[in-house]
This record gives C-alpha cells, sequence and structure tokens, in this order.
C-alpha cells in the first residue's frame, strides 16, 4: 500500500483505508481488543465519534434515516459521509435494509475501555514502583530529549548531515526509510529522494504514522502475524507517557518490535523486563485540535455543533487521550515557532539546529549565519529548486506556518497574502507546460502519404 505525502488527516485516513482493505476475520480479532478499539475510536473525527456514542448503549438497530436526523439539515450530507466512511471501516453493520447497529464485538470491547472491563492488559502492564530502578518514573522532559534526538539524527541523515556528534540510524531504520521510497541507494551511499524531501516538511505526527504504516508494510512482507502487529501499535499509542511497562507478556514480533521502534526514538527500554513510551507515540490519538483525526482542522469545530440528537440515552460525551502532556510542552524552543517571514521574502529564524537550518535550505536561500539565528529569503530559483525535488508550494506554506514565530501567529493570515501568493505563482511556472507521449513521423516517400497521415 504506498503511502501518500501529505497532512496528518491523509496519514490518518491512511490508517483508516488499510483497515478498510482488512478481511472480516482480520477486523473480528482487531475489535476484539479493547485497547484497539479505543484507538480506532479516537482516529474518528468528530461526527464519526458522536455517532459512535450515540448507537455504543444500544443493542438493537437503528434505521440509517433515525441517524440523519441526528444533524441538522444543513449537515446531513457530512453525516451520510460519516456513516458510509464507519459501514467501510466495518464499525457499523447493516442487519436488514435500512438498519444500522455498531459491530457487536466492536460495542463490547469499546464499552469494556471506557469502563475498565474486560481483557485491560490490552493497554499495556504498567510495572509497579518502576520496576526497582533509579527512575522510578521517568521523567517526561528527559524521554522527550531523547525522543528528539533520535528522530532529529535521523531526519539529519536523511537531509545528508555528516555530523560527527549525530550517531548513523540502525539497519532496521535504514532498511524502512528504503522501502518507504524515503531514500534509495546510489554508488555514493543512501540518498533522499522526492518523497523523502516531502517527507522532512511534514509535521512529527505525521511522519510517524509514516513510519508505523511502512513497518505494517514491513510485517506482511515478512509474513509476520499483521493483526498482532497493528494490536500492538494500538496499545502503544494507548500507553502512559513517562510511565514504565513490561515487556514479559510480549511475544516474539512483539519484542522484535518494540527494539526496533526504539531505534526511532518511539519508544525508550532501559532495561530488558521494561520499556517507556516517549511522547510521539502517545499522542498520535490526542485528542486536541492539532490531532483531529479524519477531519481537517477548519471544519473540527462546525462538525462539533452539527450532531445534535444523542441516541442511546444521551451518551454522548467524547473521551480524550489518555496523554496528560501536550506536545507543545515536550517541544523544543526552536520547534515552537522560530521563523519570521517579511513581505518582501526576507527570513529571519532564530535557531542553531543544523536539522532546522539543513531543511530551511531545501526552499531557502541562505545569506547569513550566525551562532543562533540565520537570514535568507524565499527566491525564485531556491523555490523553483525544492520544487524540481518534489515538494509542493502547499508544503512550504505549511511547514513557514507551523513553525512561524510566536510574534506572526498572533497574526491572520500567519504569513504574508504576498509571499504565499508568489511562491503558488512560482509553482504555476513549473507547472505551465506539461509533457505527453506523442509520436514523431518523418521522411515521408510522397506528399499522398504524409496527407493520408493526418
Amino acid at each position: 500500500m504506498a503511502t501518500p505525502m501529505g497532512s496528518e488527516e491523509e496519514f490518518k485516513s491512511t490508517i483508516a483505508e488499510y483497515l478498510e482493505s482488512l478481511p472480516t476475520q482480520f477486523c473480528r480479532r482487531v475489535f476484539s481488543n479493547p485497547a484497539a478499539c479505543l484507538a480506532i475510536f479516537r482516529l474518528l473525527s468528530t461526527v464519526g465519534k458522536q455517532i459512535v456514542m450515540s448507537m455504543l448503549y444500544l443493542d438493537g438497530a437503528i434505521k440509517v434515516q433515525d441517524v440523519y436526523q441526528w444533524a441538522k439539515a444543513s449537515h446531513q450530507q457530512l453525516v451520510k459521509s460519516k456513516v458510509h466512511q464507519l459501514r467501510k471501516l466495518q464499525i457499523l453493520a447493516e442487519e436488514r435494509a435500512g438498519d444500522l447497529s455498531l459491530n457487536p464485538v466492536f460495542r463490547e470491547q469499546l464499552r469494556n475501555a471506557l469502563t475498565g472491563g474486560g481483557d485491560f492488559s490490552s493497554f499495556g502492564i504498567p510495572v509497579k514502583g518502576g520496576g526497582g530502578g533509579d527512575r522510578a518514573a521517568m521523567s517526561k522532559k528527559w524521554l522527550a530529549s531523547y525522543a528528539n534526538d533520535r528522530w532529529e539524527a535521523i531526519l539529519h541523515f536523511m537531509v545528508g548531515g555528516q555530523s560527527s556528534n549525530i550517531e548513523p540510524p540502525s539497519e532496521s531504520v535504514r532498511r524502512i526509510l528504503l522501502m518507504s521510497r524515503l531514500m534509495e541507494n546510489s554508488p555514493d551511499g543512501m540518498k533522499i529522494t522526492n518523497s523523502g524531501f516531502q517527507f522532512l516538511l511534514q509535521d512529527p505526527s505525521s511522519q510517524v504514522w509514516t513510519v508505523l504504516l511502512q513497518y505494517l508494510r514491513l510485517a506482511e512482507m515478512e509474513d509476520m502475524d499483521v493483526v498482532e502487529v497493528l494490536n500492538f501499535t494500538f496499545q502503544l499509542v494507548s500507553l502512559q507517557l513517562g510511565r514504565p511497562y513490561s515487556t514479559e507478556a510480549l511475544t516474539k514480533n512483539q519484542r522484535r518490535m518494540l527494539t526496533e521502534l526504539c531505534d526511532f526514538g518511539l519508544l525508550y527500554q532501559e532495561s530488558a523486563p521494561q520499556f517507556y513510551p516517549t511522547h510521539f507515540i502517545t499522542s498520535l490519538s490526542s485528542g486536541s485540535a492539532s490531532h483531529s483525526g479524519l477531519l481537517s482542522k477548519g471544519t473540527a469545530a462546525a462538525a462539533a455543533s452539527a450532531v445534535v440528537g444523542t441516541g442511546g440515552g444521551g451518551r454522548s460525551a467524547i473521551p480524550t487521550t489518555s496523554s496528560t502532556t501536550t506536545a507543545g510542552e515536550l517541544a523544543k524552543p526552536s520547534d515552537q515557532g522560530f521563523i519570521i517571514l517579511e513581505t518582501n521574502c526576507r527570513m529571519y529564524a532564530y535557531t542553531s539546529s543544523a536539522l532546522q537550518i539543513a531543511i530551511l535550505n531545501l526552499f531557502i536561500h541562505l545569506v547569513h549565519r550566525f551562532p543562533n539565528f540565520i537570514t535568507g529569503a524565499l527566491t525564485r530559483d531556491s523555490v523553483r529548486r525544492a520544487l524540481a525535488r518534489g515538494i509542493t508550494a502547499d508544503q512550504i506554506i505549511t511547514f513557514l506556518t507551523t513553525h512561524a514565530h510566536p510574534q506572526m501567529q498572533g497574526r491572520t493570515p500567519v504569513l504574508p497574502i504576498t509571499v504565499t501568493d508568489q511562491v503558488r505563482l512560482w509553482e504555476q511556472e513549473k507547472n505551465r507546460l506539461r509533457p505527453s507521449a506523442a509520436y514523431f513521423y518523418k521522411d515521408f516517400g510522397q506528399k499522398q502519404e504524409y496527407e493520408w497521415m493526418l
């Protein structure tokens, strides 16, 4: 399954498409895991969550037209599309023509996940007392620093950084980078591809989704139990940041996955019998506005008020993520916003990160570099160079918006319109001519042959 490069919502949609492609018996095994059901629920859009919660405590079927009536007339089309999506995910089942009900396995296990019933070990087995180690509760800041360093080392390797103080990635990391076509082999070693350049400009959550999706592909290629890998992935997403979990009950495949995800900085294993999840994986199903699932940010607020009915006994509360630490609290200062962009396309970046500077160099013409400050400009040549590598204008604009300095974040829009319009115009210049296949005929023996070809 190819993974498109885009926003986080697109990656979550790819997760949905992956689940949609699973046979019914595989879905039944996935739904038999309470942690998997809760993780899938959190990845749904706001309207999808409302529909599921409204039907969660209904033991019988309900008319599909009644479900549409839960929304205002102006939003019924949106509800219809979400019902269709839930049916493709096999969360909703059609018992008779026009009658809908929740998948009984999904309904039972989601109830267990919300009420603490069933097999609660699917959410991991916490180590009591921190396993007797020196750090009973691993510092969240230390875990964030560890994860960021591991992740930046991989991205720096992709950009081509040769810094001596950055440890090269492991063999498993390089294998996934090659398999996902983010990098490719060349006579001079591994080099980044066009998809890799696009990958660098995405937010960390989207990048992590890419890694997890590629790991599922790897599991299929190596004849691993895909459902087991998928359930373990959902289990990791549901863990609590800073808390140690036991590895004693893990299977051989899960232990292998644990080791390889540690190489990406998604997990930290201090000793053999326990491991810690990092913020990269615990925030994937966050209920915050920036992680709104399959619904884009702009429509999340409107969708929240679209569903006015509550169906099953008024239960319409939407559980939030178990992670109590936001991504902003764990981000490095340079990740919280360090770019200032002027209307004349001049750029000022307050950063000393070699990785951030290397990423900016993909589409910025750098002029001056100081210990913690660089200057540059968006130029026609620098943007066209980025476009030739497969980077789009929207990705450049999104990256600049995401990493804009706090003084710019208060503006609407964040970036000057003159700059965003100019970047898109430079992209249109590249797309004015499109090649197409054709045939060239020559050396006609006589005029009649030429006229016959017309």
